[in-house]
């Protein structure tokens, strides 16, 4: 029996010398452009992806749900994580998030 996954990730291609200070930078503005703040920056589980970093996104303070995203650095990768059982705004917000990080990584 398959185990069937608890979420999906959006995987963002980023350079190799993509760093912290810029990725910080990227983020802030992709959340303005899709209309959420940044209500938690910290780390994403410290043993799989030391040193990463990790942001959660939300629409309105008391608001259920929220998009995750994780920047590592020396795996050079970034991504997005959502839940499968996040309410729908959040399913309809990650890709258009996902694009405004686009965006802002083509404009660096």
């Amino acid at each position: 029996m398959v185990k069937e996954k608890k979420s999906y990730d959006l995987e963002i291609s980023i350079e190799d010398d993509m760093t912290k200070k810029k990725m910080l930078r990227v983020v802030e503005r992709a959340a303005i452009a899709t209309g959420l703040y940044i209500s938690h920056i910290g780390g994403y589980s410290r043993k799989k992806y030391p040193n990463s970093v990790h942001w959660h996104f939300k629409r309105h303070k008391k608001e259920p749900g929220l998009i995750d995203a994780t920047f590592w650095k020396e795996g050079t990768k970034f991504w997005l994580i959502v839940r499968n059982n996040e309410p729908q705004w959040v399913h309809d917000t990650a890709p258009l998030l996902r694009k405004a990080l686009k965006n802002e990584l083509a404009e660096l």
